[in-house]
Formats: C-alpha cells, structure tokens, sequence
C-alpha cells in the first residue's frame, strides 16, 4: 500500500514567542496508511503545509502513538523542505519498523519563521 498522510489542519498567525517567529502554523496531521521500514533505512513523506519555506523551524512536535512498534523504535525528524511542503524523515535504526506501526497516529507540529 502506499503510504498516506492527511493534514487535518493548518494554521497560521503570529504574535508568539516575544518577536523571535514572525510567521507560525500550527499542524495536526493523520497517518492513514504507512509500508515498513526496512533496517537502517529511512522512510522519506512530505505533505503539504500552505505558506511554510524551507528555512523555517519545526519548533516542536508530538505524536498519539509510539514510536516503538514492539521489535523496534523508529526516528522521526520534520523539515520544511521547499515552498509549501514539509518532509518527514523515518528511520528504522535496529531493525524493520513495522508497517502501519504509526497508521492513525495525529502528529501535531508547531513550525515558526524566524524574524532575524
């Protein structure tokens, strides 16, 4: 199956951290639908986040689920990797992250867009 993420919502405003992100969004985003990883490899999923840039800082994230999927724990990393689109790195370090491991987990991000 192909692997499937669905931002359920995305919202940006300012007025945060004393001045230090001019710009933030605030993601909630689903897995749906997620293959295995394989040992020592890393899973590459982008989704689409409207006004984000590469540059902008993940300032944050959690997730509803473990990452443990009973055999192993997997590595999870966020970058805003080009206009409108962050990335989503998962890496299996030990061995197979199972697939479906993080099938309906809500991942929320807060991404911010530095004012220096």
């Amino acid at each position: 199956m192909a692997d499937t993420l669905v931002v359920n919502k995305s919202e940006q405003n300012r007025n945060q951290f004393g001045g230090m992100y001019n710009e933030m969004w605030m993601v909630t985003m689903t897995v749906s639908d997620m293959d295995a990883v394989a040992i020592n490899d890393t899973k590459v999923l982008t989704f689409t986040v409207p006004g984000v840039a590469a540059g902008d800082h993940i300032i944050s994230y959690g997730c509803s689920v473990d990452f443990n999927d009973g055999t192993d724990q997997a590595i999870v990393t966020f970058l805003p990797s080009a206009a409108n689109t962050v990335t989503m790195y998962i890496h299996a370090d030990l061995g197979e992250f199972a697939a479906d491991a993080l099938t309906a987990g809500v991942f929320k991000l807060v991404i911010g867009r530095p004012s220096w």
